[in-house]
């Protein structure tokens, strides 16, 4: 190597080493379009586990003493990140109110990292031992996250949406026939029900004091493993939840499986049109 290579390898690593560190929370605060985010940690009592939430305010949250709309966003660790500048340029085009976001997030990927969403967002499964801890992390909701947001931040847990995508979306699904009440709006974006396709087929939605709004969105480029199943328990058993569900279905032109994320979320605002919360 060169002298004169040598010495601007020499330079650049003095800038290196004298550049401050950026903190975490610095380093999200730059990235305006999703905040401003907090974040904390809950180790839940009811799954032995950590759980990072973030959430996301409106900008002119401190501004307007009134309770909010609030979307709660499984899997947070990757649609936090995506669908909460998406929600802040919705707002800049009126085609969203402000809303406040709790993103629920693993921390990492895998069970190896802390993520059991194979667990936490199913029905038991025959064929599938990972799966069967929805109702435990129904409980999670109900009795640990839910009412820390509610006494944290001003937020309308009536005009409540939670998203879920895959088997997020068949926790949403399954959630909105078995325990209404945790929020008042779902969204299930290609709920993947092929494990225990015959568990949806056999369950009866639960008593509730109306009907429950539940949007579907399926991609046009779903993959048939996921595709024809859910098909499947629509036909049997659409037409059995008229007076339990307040059934939308939305196709998603173009989409697939894994990446219908933001389509899904511009045709569940449309379809929710929650209340602006107003001074």
């Amino acid at each position: 190597m060169s002298t004169a290579a040598l010495r601007t390898l020499a330079v650049l690593s003095i800038c290196l080493l004298s550049s401050p560190i950026v903190q975490a929370r610095e380093a999200l605060d730059r990235l305006f379009g999703m905040g401003p985010v907090d974040t904390f940690t809950i180790e839940s009592e009811t799954l032995g586990r950590d759980f990072h939430i973030y959430v996301r305010k409106p900008l002119n949250y401190d501004e307007a003493d009134c309770k909010w709309p609030v979307v709660y966003l499984l899997d947070g660790g990757i649609l936090f990140p995506m669908l909460s500048p998406l929600q802040f340029m919705m707002e800049i085009d009126e085609l969203a109110p402000p809303v406040v976001m709790v993103g629920i997030s693993y921390g990492g990927l895998g069970s190896r990292n802390g993520n059991f969403r194979a667990t936490d967002y199913t029905a038991p499964s025959d064929e599938e031992t990972r799966f069967g801890g929805a109702a435990a992390y129904q409980d999670f909701l109900a009795v640990e996250l839910i009412p820390r947001i509610q006494a944290n931040y001003r937020v309308d847990q009536a005009n409540s949406l939670v998203l879920g995508q895959s088997l997020g979306g068949q926790f949403t699904l399954l959630t909105a026939l078995n325990r209404p009440e945790l929020f008042g709006f779902y969204l299930a974006i290609n709920p993947a029900i092929h494990r225990n396709l015959d568990l949806f087929l056999n369950l009866e939605a639960a008593e509730r004091a109306a009907t429950t709004p539940l949007m579907i969105t399926r991609s046009t480029q779903e993959r048939a493993r996921y595709r024809t199943p859910l098909q499947q328990w629509l036909t049997q058993r659409q037409q059995d939840f008229g007076e339990a569900l307040e059934l939308e279905i939305r196709w998603l032109a173009g989409e697939h499986h894994a990446s219908s994320a933001p389509a899904a979320y511009q045709a569940v605002m449309s379809w929710w049109s929650p209340n602006a919360c107003e001074r």
